[in-house]
């Protein structure tokens, strides 16, 4: 096995790179014509237009399916994508050393080569081929036997197709396959989850169990806005915002990965909206994006507002006890929406609350509860637009280390601090409230995309 200081590939540095870079995710765009699952991916756009679209918007590296029967590529489309100015991976079905050395002239970067296509005396000699004129290889696997024969071969990319391809990605994979193979991978290896992913959650499991980059095609070419749902599939640092009370507050916050709605709140705030209203905007929740409802009170209101509304998350934030919150998240367990639960930056507002103060003992309890993720915020929502200052670090860091779920940092983030925020913090999941409003309710689209300019959206 090579050593990293051994490893030069070009593709695979500048990769490397890019993933370093702050809150980068590495995304790597799959310009395809058609999916035997999903049909047209076109919609009557020209692929090689949509190429210069991710380019300009950031992609590293480029993949093109050239296969023509069953994804209506050609070589062509490869030629042109390859002028673009940016490293350029062949998709395709190949099995000699002649398309191999097509490859190159047709001016690819790199070359996909699959053990569920080829036999390993095959596959080697093709893979040297390709190291010999130049080209680098992601090798491709889907089962363990797969990986560890990629691993033994010395491939220094190495691919994990989440979807059978022998049925041409027919079925359902999800990146859970990556999370169960990334764990196998050397530390020289450069990991490339394929296929199946669909959402930005779904880059994150990827990256977070292992994986380096994330290949994504299908999602990416039948999203509204290719390039700005490929510049969230790039963000790493997950972002919800909160109190959306109109359609316009929803299209100013449209590149969030959650939306927040406060619904039926306990205590008069200025966003909060009746059910009623809830329902009808939950309907222009764009593609892409998860919806929340911010609410509380006693079990049998916050289930009863779960199952009628049916959101992806319920929040807890107000004085749920822990009794109460343990009745919510197992009743909300059978139906799949998954709970948020706030916790007081106040220790004695805690103790009072859950009958202990102690973050790593609260962290457990709710894990062990099902709870999904844990959020520190400063204030409430009775006072959510006190100083902007107050941003919880210390008490977010001391949670997340100890935590074994995931934690959300609220309270005083802005467009102006958000960068310094997450630096200082670690933060990997924000909610953002009043740091992008106008006014109490009225979300600012200027503010929102000042916002996600500074994390890299």
């Amino acid at each position: 096995m090579k050593t990293q200081e051994q490893i030069d590939a070009r593709d695979r540095k500048e990769l490397a790179q890019r993933k370093k870079q702050k809150n980068k995710n590495v995304v790597i765009p799959d310009i395809k014509c058609f999916s035997p699952k999903e049909g047209d991916l076109l919609a009557g756009r020209e692929p090689a237009a949509i190429a210069r679209e991710l380019v300009a918007a950031g992609a590293p590296v480029l993949s093109v399916v050239t296969e023509e029967c069953n994804f209506r590529g050609s070589k062509l489309l490869l030629r042109q994508i390859a002028s673009l100015g940016v490293p350029v991976l062949r998709k395709d079905f190949l099995r000699t050393k002649d398309e191999i050395r097509e490859t190159k002239e047709l001016g690819a970067s790199a070359v996909l080569l699959m053990y569920s296509c080829l036999d390993d005396f095959t596959l080697r000699e093709l893979y040297n081929e390709a190291k010999f004129v130049g080209l680098d290889v992601l090798v491709e696997t889907h089962t363990e036997e797969e990986l560890q024969k990629a691993v033994l071969l010395g491939a220094e990319l190495v691919g994990v197709n989440n979807r059978d391809i022998s049925i041409l990605e027919k079925d359902d994979g999800t990146v859970s396959l990556t999370e169960r193979l990334a764990a196998m991978k050397p530390e020289v290896c450069f990991l490339v989850s394929e296929s199946g992913i669909q959402s930005p959650a779904d880059v994150r499991r990827a990256i977070d169990s292992g994986a380096d980059a994330a290949l994504v095609g299908t999602a990416l070419l039948k999203a509204e806005d290719t390039s700005a749902f490929y510049r969230k599939l790039c963000r790493s640092v997950r972002v919800k915002l909160c109190g959306m009370m109109s359609v316009s507050n929803i299209q100013a916050c449209s590149q969030a990965d959650i939306l927040g709605f406060v619904v039926d709140y306990p205590v008069n705030v200025p966003w909060n909206i009746s059910s009623s209203m809830a329902k009808k905007l939950l309907c222009e929740v764009p593609v892409g994006c998860e919806s929340c409802i911010v609410t509380g009170g006693s079990p049998e209101k916050v289930i009863a507002l779960a199952e009628e509304l049916n959101p992806d998350y319920i929040q807890l934030h107000h004085n749920e006890s822990m009794e109460q919150t343990k009745c919510i998240v197992s009743a909300l367990s059978q139906t799949g929406i998954r709970v948020i639960r706030s916790i007081s930056c106040s220790e004695q507002k805690r103790r009072e609350q859950f009958g202990t103060a102690s973050l790593n003992k609260l962290s457990e309890i709710f894990a062990e509860m099902g709870v999904a993720e844990l959020l520190v915020d400063s204030r409430s929502a009775e006072n959510a637009a006190a100083s902007r200052e107050d941003t919880p670090i210390r008490i977010f860091q001391e949670l997340k280390k100890c935590s074994p779920i995931p934690v959300m940092l609220a309270g005083g983030i802005t467009p102006g601090n958000i960068s310094k925020v997450i630096a200082e913090s670690g933060a990997d999941r924000i909610d953002v409230m009043t740091g992008i409003e106008k006014s109490p309710g009225v979300k600012s689209h200027i503010a929102a995309d000042e916002l996600f300019n500074q994390i890299g959206g």
